[in-house]
């Protein structure tokens, strides 16, 4: 059943990709299967088309088209199809996860108590009920994140329980990030209606967000999406009388607090607006529930007045904060004062959010959907690094299990920081002649000057060809001509220029002259790595492997081996991105800098992810902010260019190609 679901849907994709006529023939050969099943679906796909907003006409001698009957409702079954196909393309696959969680929330009155019976969910999601019981412990693990349990009673089944607003967050998470990238069958009826929209969705869309920005309050952009979305879920839980109960919610032992708030007064305000349109109503929760959301979304700032609004939280920031730079920079030997000696001080308003959300018992929401996976944030393994940490330092000292979106969040503000520092540069000596005298050569003088630039310049001498050679090559780094290299033997590189200089000679001259002034070299060796390994054709079992003979070798002692070993057996500390595993830890675990790098002779499964080289670093960052930035990048041009690279590297010369990839990136 699962399979001719899928066909129809395709079908109708197909059809409406061109909505032009298309014979059984055309359609049973992009299906790969016959035109007596195509004609014998076509009854079927005529329901289906009704459902969506057109209908099915069937010509002789033409063939099948869609007819538009309700545009609004076809662009939306089309927008849904668009999504599932091309993520089907692009091989997406849906966590099974995902799709067992919204089932289960979906089916709260699966009978007058509640419960379901794990059976009958397996046989309505064309799982096996073996299959079911294995990934039932994930599909724990993410409701528990929203505060949601599921029950067992012996005879009985299961029962989902948890207060109201941590099911709609729940809801809203697999509608958004989950529901929308599936690639299984469309049809999901029973959690579809939750957002029914009714057909104005785009009017309560205009309302909200005119209050939203008509008001002081900043959002993340991808929250005032969720935002409507969650208007939606709100009519339709209300309407199915799952309305909100402060004193099931954290937050309802802060009522009075809420309703001091300005988030109060703009949630207020968007529940009047939302009065005009149908089953919605007025309600003290549910403007109580929406001052929550407006306060965990809010893109927060120190001018916010924070310190007044929300001073528990804001003290606790302030304290978290400075103990994690004190922490990042005693471990890693980490140049804040250099860079930023107000670093902490930015940190706090990111801090505050996270505290918001504890506060509430939302913090350890699960938001691992396409926000999450779609962020090129996570090119930035150290970035990312320093945001694990800090992660561990709220896990283990204020007891708070932040997302995995807050994670980013945090590597955002670290990646902006490192990416403020700039790399020392040696302006450069340029001697610029030309056969056909001194004004010709002023010629390509005051081009390259107008489309490169003047702050590279050091030193700018304008020449005659033969009068050039009474200029000590000593005191240039290049010669820029318009002659032939054979008309006059230079000692020191030269580059040949068109007359009036083109963009492709700009461009050579950025490559091969301005780029060349970063003081590269110096910084890569005073990153002073003690050991850079490459292992080529590494052969492992599986990374368990790899992870010990790393701790065994580098372990300054047994204890410390052992340490290592147990370390790294957590799994929370390796980050996996374009197929490559990073194991950072400080120099001072190991005693010496390392930079390892493992190409393995097969590709192997951690956590899920395919694995084919893995990264072990330990570093020392010296309190020197140049070395911070050059081993961001060293690591982020290993996962971003790996495949080429495998083919160059050995031991000897990996820095040095990697130096050279940065310096193509300035």
């Amino acid at each position: 059943m699962l399979t001719e679901e899928k066909r129809l849907l395709r079908m109708f994709y197909l059809l409406s990709d061109t909505m032009d006529y298309k014979k059984a023939s055309e359609l049973a050969a992009r299906l790969q299967v016959s035109e007596r099943t195509v004609k014998k679906d076509a009854e079927q796909l005529k329901d289906l088309a009704r459902k969506k907003g057109c209908r099915l006409e069937a010509v002789r001698g033409k063939g099948y088209v869609l007819k538009v009957e309700d545009p609004q409702c076809f662009e939306q079954a089309k927008e849904a199809l668009d999504i599932l196909f091309c993520n089907t393309e692009k091989g997406y696959k849906e966590n099974p996860v995902y799709r067992i969680a919204r089932a289960v929330i979906s089916r709260e009155k699966a009978d007058e108590d509640g419960y379901f019976r794990l059976e009958n969910l397996a046989e309505a999601l064309y799982i096996s009920e073996s299959d079911m019981k294995k990934k039932m412990a994930g599909v724990r693990e993410f409701l528990g994140s929203f505060g949601l349990t599921l029950r067992a009673r012996p005879g009985k089944g299961l029962k989902l329980e948890g207060d109201e607003l941590s099911r709609r967050l729940c809801f809203l998470e697999l509608y958004e990030n989950h529901f929308r990238k599936r690639v299984v069958a469309f049809r999901d009826d029973k959690f579809e209606e939750a957002f029914e929209d009714r057909g104005d969705r785009e009017e309560i869309r205009n309302a909200v967000l005119w209050i939203i920005r008509g008001s002081s309050l900043e959002m993340f952009d991808s929250f005032l999406n969720r935002m409507i979305n969650y208007t939606l879920l709100m009519r339709n839980r209300m309407k199915a009388g799952r309305r909100m109960n402060r004193e099931d919610c954290l937050w309802g032992q802060y009522r009075e607090e809420l309703q001091r708030s300005p988030e109060y007064e703009i949630g207020g305000r968007i529940m009047k607006a939302l009065k005009k349109f149908p089953e919605f109503q007025e309600d003290d929760e549910e403007t109580e529930a929406l001052c929550v959301l407006l306060q965990m979304w809010a893109d927060l700032e120190e001018e916010d007045g924070l310190k007044e609004r929300f001073p528990e939280c804001y003290e606790k920031a302030q304290k978290a904060s400075g103990e994690v730079v004190e922490i990042l920079t005693r471990r890693w030997n980490l140049p804040f004062p250099d860079i930023d000696p107000g670093f902490a001080r930015k940190l706090e308003p990111w801090f505050v959010r996270i505290f918001l959300q504890a506060k509430y018992g939302f913090c350890q929401s699960r938001t691992v959907g396409n926000i999450v996976s779609d962020n090129d944030i996570k090119d930035s393994v150290l970035s990312m690094q320093l945001a694990d940490e800090t992660a561990q330092i709220l896990r283990s000292r204020w007891e708070i299990e932040i997302n995995e979106y807050s994670i980013q969040l945090l590597a955002v503000r670290f990646f902006r920081m490192i990416s403020r520092i700039s790399y020392s540069y040696i302006p450069r000596r340029i001697l610029i002649c030309a056969r056909n005298g001194k004004e010709s050569a002023w010629v390509i003088a005051d081009s390259l000057k107008r489309q490169l630039g003047t702050e590279w310049i050091g030193r700018l001498t304008v020449s005659g060809l033969y009068e050039g050679r009474k200029y000590p090559p000593e005191d240039y780094d290049c010669l820029i001509g318009s002659f032939s290299p054979y008309a006059y033997r230079y000692t020191w590189p030269y580059i040949q220029v068109s007359q009036i200089p083109q963009p492709e000679d700009c461009e050579r001259i950025r490559r091969e002259v301005v780029r060349k002034g970063y003081d590269l070299g110096s910084v890569a060796a005073r990153c002073g790595w003690d050991t850079v390994w490459v292992h080529r054709d590494f052969a492992a079992g599986q990374t368990e492997g790899i992870f010990q003979l790393i701790a065994y070798q580098w372990g300054k002692n047994p204890e410390e081996k052992e340490r290592l070993a147990r370390y790294f057996s957590e799994r929370r500390i390796a980050r996996i991105h374009s197929q490559i595993l990073t194991l950072m830890i400080p120099a001072e675990d190991t005693g010496r800098r390392i930079f390892e790098l493992f190409l393995l002779k097969k590709p192997v499964t951690y956590m899920e992810k395919t694995v084919r080289a893995v990264v072990f670093a330990a570093v020392d960052f010296g309190g020197d902010p140049k070395i911070l930035k050059m081993t961001e990048q060293i690591l982020r041009k290993l996962s971003t260019g790996m495949e080429k690279l495998a083919g160059e590297v050995d031991s000897d010369n990996l820095m040095d190609i990697l130096t050279e990839r940065i310096r193509e990136e300035l």
